[in-house]
């Protein structure tokens, strides 16, 4: 009887460690999933609009966040992110979009 229990627990423990394994596993994969959205540093981003580039930068950060950057992208079109759903007729379609949040 003792020993069918101790079975017992080494397969509920064997498939609690595959069960976390796999959630691990999952999480990882999603994160590489979004991580494959390309990025430009600042100097690339400067770089393309010094050169006349249709590049528009959509500026996401919260109000607060915004309000104490000395950060401004002139030309940038101001949107929370909840309110991106709103905006988006704003946001022309003719050239490369730039995210910018924190």
């Amino acid at each position: 009887m003792l020993k069918r229990r101790f079975l017992f627990a080494g397969f509920v423990l064997l498939v609690s460690v595959f069960m976390v394994a796999n959630v691990f596993a999952a999480a990882e994969m999603k994160y590489k999933q979004k991580s494959d959205v390309p990025r430009i540093t600042v100097d690339e981003l400067k770089a393309k609009i010094a050169s006349g580039a249709e590049v528009y930068v959509l500026d996401l950060r919260t109000g607060a966040s915004y309000d104490r950057s000395p950060v401004r992208i002139q030309g940038d079109i101001r949107s929370m992110f909840g309110e991106l759903e709103e905006k988006t007729k704003d946001i022309p379609r003719d050239g490369e979009i730039v995210t910018y949040c924190t």
